[in-house]
């Protein structure tokens, strides 16, 4: 399941449990809906996130992509230790935002 709500212009997104083959695609189409709808600033909330298999990466790479190329961002929040330990080792920290929470994180889009 992912949960949605808005914050101020940021979209937040709040999967549950594990981003994996089995998952990934309903993650993917209801980031691709929102982009489509006119979303641009996303947060990705991963605090109830258990686990990120390689197709989850996939996915945030393809959504920060296409995001970009709307001018907009994606930002991760939340990630607990062992997520925080996966996004370190697959380089994804190089690439994206992360911050400790949802708060930090959309005082990120207000700074700008």
């Amino acid at each position: 399941p992912i949960d949605i709500w808005y914050e101020g212009e940021m979209w937040i997104f709040h999967p549950i449990g594990s981003i994996d083959t089995t998952t990934s695609s309903d993650l993917e189409g209801t980031l691709i809906e929102g982009i489509n709808q006119g979303m641009r600033w996303i947060i990705l909330d991963l605090t109830d996130v258990r686990y990120i298999s390689s197709a989850g990466i996939r996915v945030f790479i393809a959504a920060a992509k296409t995001l970009k190329e709307k001018k907009g961002e994606l930002l991760f929040s939340t990630p607990n230790k062992n997520v925080s330990d996966i996004l370190r080792l697959s380089g994804l920290f190089k690439i994206f935002k992360v911050y400790p929470d949802n708060a930090a994180a959309i005082r990120s889009f207000t700074v700008k």
